[in-house]
């Protein structure tokens, strides 16, 4: 009988002890689980911080002819009639 109690304590310990394992296994996943959302809901805010720079920039190109005048005068080179428009160039380097 003295035996049967022995080999039932040790295996009671021994799956006490893979329950523990398991469980710091788990721990462990749940932890970097939490690592890993932290840092997607930094994502998301950045993105949703870009996304709604983006959306006032439409709306600005939009409406606000000042910003379409200067749209187009910076992208494309126009200018108004009577005005002259002057190109710098840099000399090349000589080797």
């Amino acid at each position: 009988m003295r035996i049967l109690r022995v080999i039932l304590l040790i295996i009671a310990f021994a799956l006490l002890i893979v329950s523990v394992r398991q469980f710091m296994r788990g721990y462990k996943d749940w932890q970097q689980a939490q690592i890993d959302e932290k840092g997607y809901q930094a994502e998301i805010q950045e993105l949703q911080t870009e996304r709604d720079r983006r959306k006032q920039r439409v709306e600005l190109l939009k409406n606000d002819t000042l910003t379409k005048e200067r749209l187009v005068r910076k992208r494309f080179g126009y200018v108004k009639p009577g005005e002259v428009k002057y190109k710098i160039v840099q000399p090349k380097q000589s080797e």
